[in-house]
């Protein structure tokens, strides 16, 4: 059986939502049941509707550590019953004393961990990005260089460069690369980047109108 750990970037969400109300998890659940989206901003909205006391970040929160959770499950292939019991015995390294009964524990995270359509969406998150290098960012920053005739004369002209910074990952790093581009290399790239978008909107449509199948990530 595998050990689990909680990364630290999560413990604060899953402990939120280990001290949500057996009424509080079920509206969640309820309203994630509805979701069509991959989107964290609209599963967000989704919680936030079910339980407007909740702040956009702390909503989010629990949002993000959920995802994590069902890409962990699917990833070792464990059970709910399974991944539950681990994850509360997890939790009581960091948390010995979680106020509330194991029972309980068990019942809410139970419950959130099998939300069919959150389970698809975490699927299809993991597909969508299961590449050897996925974006992350971009920066164009644009420079000068000087052209000399005579070094100790002014300059007789310049040239103008842009440098286009991509940010990656690459085997779960964080990675960036400059390339250097003209004004040409400019509008070729915007070119190619509209015409991107123009094929995942047609494809999308023929797909939804051909097939009823949906788009869960583009």
């Amino acid at each position: 059986m595998h050990t689990l750990t909680i990364p630290e970037e999560h413990a604060s969400g899953l402990s939120r939502i280990m001290r949500l109300s057996r009424e509080d998890s079920q509206r969640i659940v309820e309203a994630l049941g509805k979701a069509k989206s991959v989107s964290v901003r609209d599963l967000t909205g989704l919680v936030v509707g079910s339980l407007p006391t909740l702040a956009i970040n702390e909503a989010r929160e629990i949002v993000e550590t959920l995802l994590s959770l069902y890409s962990a499950r699917t990833g070792i292939d464990m059970n709910v019953d399974q991944f539950v019991a681990g994850l509360i015995a997890a939790a009581r390294q960091t948390q010995p004393q979680l106020p509330e009964s194991p029972e309980k524990l068990e019942e809410i995270l139970k419950s959130v961990l099998s939300v069919r359509p959150l389970s698809m969406i975490s699927k299809a998150r993991g597909i969508h990005t299961d590449y050897e290098n996925t974006f992350f960012s971009v920066r164009v920053l644009t420079d000068l260089r000087p052209v000399f005739d005579d070094v100790k004369a002014e300059p007789v002209g310049f040239v103008m460069a842009h440098m286009l910074k991509l940010g990656y990952h690459h085997g779960g790093k964080h990675t960036t690369i400059h390339i250097a581009m003209d004004k040409a290399d400019i509008d070729s790239a915007i070119r190619a980047l509209q015409r991107a978008k123009e094929k995942s909107t047609t494809l999308a449509t023929t797909i939804s109108e051909n097939s009823g199948f949906a788009i869960l990530a583009e």
